[in-house]
């Protein structure tokens, strides 16, 4: 194991950087694959790509001959601080490759981290004077099966990639961006699959019953959202909900559901029905003309629908989140702020909201036997109550906690003890021919339409 790499890298007789770029890259070929020729059973080695930042900027500023000089200084700054069983060769224009043979596993970031500072703390001798310079450096360890020269090139030059794209001055292992691509092509497999569902009627409302703390009856339901997979079974939203938000679908999905909510709305008077709607579509000026659009001249339907927006976006723009909310209420909506007390809206703030009701984040409820959270969500309760706002006790999974909501004057609670989400319309009676969807798969794809997927 190596401490700082000083004491390792030395005596180290440098190769390939007069500027033939194929030249350099060949040399490494031919180490590579003398190397995979001789390989031993417990034999390892590592390949890093090491890559100057930002050499345009000093092309622009100084001219190509001063860049050219700086690419080879780099050259001989990896020679002094490398050691004798490493050979570095000229791979591509103002990138080095370094193979080493031997040492662990876990000697690759720490050699790659020494680089990197190295280059911060000792300056290039140029003819101008000393210039510090950043470097950004890819690797990956040569133990896999069936690997060619060709490959162990591409793949630690895919690390440097990412590396520069992460900021640069930093090392990414191909490990790392292996991993990194299986993410995305899981995560492009995930949005296939929902956008699929969706032209199949297979995205559907799931509702939770949210209870009137005094009455025990069902004061609204909020809309929370599902996939019917192929075979019938039911795909919660956290398995699909990340790829959706990752790959810019939660605008398609806001209107989606939206419409869907208030399609129920229209076809049952005597229900209420709330809808979360993702930041994104609440800085989309698109996604506030669809509900004014869906809404006008239906007063009755407005009325019975609450539009839950997260505290984080409300603050991001006070002014524009005011104005929005106005338009909703001028249509006759009711305005939920979701997860509140989580730590980012200023009791100040709340008035100015103009919100009819806080949902307390369950972490609050979940605390709720302990003094502490006791005390929070009493004060959040006396908060809202002063200034006229129902509350809802999210996250309420035993008796006792929702006992403890009711006897803080919590207007409402929310949670597993009070209701699972369902998607089956649970406002009526079993065996009742609508309870179950879809009512009527023209509205289905009225609701698809309108989200414009």
């Amino acid at each position: 194991m190596v401490s700082d790499g000083k004491d390792k890298f030395n005596n180290l007789k440098l190769v390939g950087y007069d500027g033939t770029d194929n030249s350099g890259r060949h040399q490494m070929y031919q180490t590579l694959q003398k190397w995979l020729d001789d390989q031993e059973t417990e034999k390892i080695a590592y390949l890093l790509t090491v890559g100057i930042d930002r050499l345009s900027l000093f092309n622009e500023a100084f001219g190509t001959d001063y860049a050219d000089k700086l690419i080879e200084e780099t050259g001989h700054h990896l020679e002094q601080i490398l050691g004798s069983s490493c050979v570095i060769h000229r791979i591509s224009g103002a990138t080095y490759g370094a193979f080493i043979d031997g040492g662990t596993l876990s000697e690759m970031p720490t050699m790659a981290q020494h680089i990197i500072n190295s280059f911060y703390e000792m300056p290039l001798r140029m003819d101008v004077g000393p210039v510090r310079i950043g470097v950004s450096i890819g690797g990956i360890t040569l133990e896999e099966k069936g690997m060619t020269p060709s490959s162990i090139l591409t793949k630690t030059e895919l690390a440097l990639r990412a590396a520069k794209d992460q900021g640069r001055g930093r090392f990414v292992s191909y490990a790392e961006t292996a991993e990194q691509s299986k993410n995305y092509r899981s995560m492009l497999t995930t949005g296939d699959f929902f956008l699929k569902a969706m032209k199949e009627h297979r995205v559907r409302l799931a509702f939770q019953p949210v209870l009137d703390s005094k009455s025990n009856e069902v004061s609204f339901y909020e809309c929370l959202v599902r996939i019917i997979g192929e075979n019938g079974n039911i795909i919660n939203a956290a398995e699909f909900i990340p790829a959706v938000e990752e790959l810019g679908l939660a605008r398609v999905l806001d209107k989606y559901t939206m419409n869907l909510a208030i399609q129920e709305l229209g076809m049952f008077p005597d229900i209420k029905l709330s809808v979360n709607v993702s930041n994104w579509s609440l800085t989309d000026p698109q996604w506030l003309n669809g509900v004014v659009t869906a809404l006008e001249g239906r007063r009755d339907v407005a009325e019975r629908l609450i539009i839950e927006i997260t505290e984080s976006v409300a603050i991001q723009n006070m002014q524009k989140t005011e104005d929005l909310i106005a338009t909703l209420k001028g249509l006759g909506c009711r305005i939920a702020l979701d997860d509140f007390g989580a730590g980012y809206t200023a009791f100040s703030q709340l008035k100015n909201l103009d919100v009819d009701i806080v949902k307390i984040d369950q972490s609050f409820v979940r605390d709720i036997a302990q003094k502490r959270g006791h005390l929070f969500v009493k004060t959040l309760q006396s908060l809202a109550e002063g200034i006229d706002v129902e509350t809802v006790g999210e996250g309420a999974e035993t008796k006792g906690e929702a006992d403890i909501l009711t006897d803080d004057g919590i207007h409402h609670i929310q949670g597993f003890f009070c209701g699972k989400p369902s998607t089956e319309r649970l406002w009526l009676p079993e065996g009742h021919v609508y309870r179950k969807f879809p009512v009527d798969a023209a509205l289905l794809d009225q609701a698809l339409i309108s989200s414009g997927s």
